[in-house]
């Protein structure tokens, strides 16, 4: 099996009212989801944390970025991916939106894995807690 397609969704719609917390106000709701495809028809699906317009700018880094480093990669290869990934964007920042878009990557193969093995992920990573 190999990784064919890596596309991201931005979702968002206008909120009736701003949406406040302590750092800052939104005017939208706005959820950022990565798609997995591969050659054997098996798509897998993730979220990527970042409100607003960091959904846009993770949208860049998963297509633009981690999407061509892992192209025909096989998706049940979920550790060799992440530490791949992980590895060559570490020294442009170890937290904030690199991994967030990586996070949206790995549970889009989290999804592949569970769906090829016939299991909810959960039981992958170890069983009902």
């Amino acid at each position: 099996m190999k990784i064919t397609k890596i596309q991201s969704h931005v979702l968002q719609y206008d909120l009736p009212e701003e949406l406040g917390y302590s750092q800052q106000y939104y005017a939208r709701r706005t959820a950022h989801l990565v798609e997995v495809s591969t050659d054997e028809g098996i798509t897998g699906w993730g979220e990527c944390f970042g409100p607003g317009p960091i959904a846009v700018a993770n949208k860049g880094i998963v297509e633009g970025v981690i999407a061509p480093m892992i192209h025909g990669m096989n998706p049940m290869d979920r550790d060799v991916i992440w530490h791949k990934v992980y590895n060559l964007m570490r020294d442009h920042g170890q937290k904030g939106m690199p991994m967030q878009a990586l996070s949206g990557v790995d549970i889009a193969l989290w999804d592949i894995a569970g769906k090829v093995m016939d299991q909810p992920v959960y039981n992958l990573l170890g069983g009902a807690q």
